[in-house]
């Protein structure tokens, strides 16, 4: 009995520890992460919360969620995250057409000056 006592207490402040430094990691994601940087945070809970990262301080993130009508910014603590990651960067439909219309004004430009060439 005593040494199962034993085992639960361990292992409870082992757990504490680990979620301590756990937090401290996510203290040092969200630092190297610009303010101001769309960013997507899972919590422990399961829900997700998508916005820009306003501050990065000792308490938490600090986010203004992506929502159609303003809100208050949501208080992320760093206990509570499961996960953060910056959102962006990939292949939009302003994007395509901007690399569309690039590759083909330069086909074209290409064509005239081979054809100049040839005279």
């Amino acid at each position: 009995m005593k040494t199962t006592a034993i085992a639960l207490i361990v292992s409870l402040f082992t757990l504490g520890n680990a979620f301590a430094q756990e937090s401290v990691t996510w203290r040092k994601v969200a630092d190297a992460i610009p303010l101001g940087s769309k960013v997507k945070v899972q919590r422990l809970d399961g829900s997700r919360v998508t916005g820009t990262l306003m501050r990065a301080d000792d308490v938490g993130v600090s986010l203004k969620k992506s929502t159609r009508y303003p809100e208050a910014p949501v208080i992320v603590s760093y206990d509570s995250i499961a996960n953060i990651e910056r959102d962006g960067g990939g292949m939009g439909w302003a994007k395509a057409i901007g690399i569309g219309v690039a590759t083909g004004a330069s086909a074209i430009l290409t064509i005239f000056v081979i054809a100049m060439q040839l005279d």
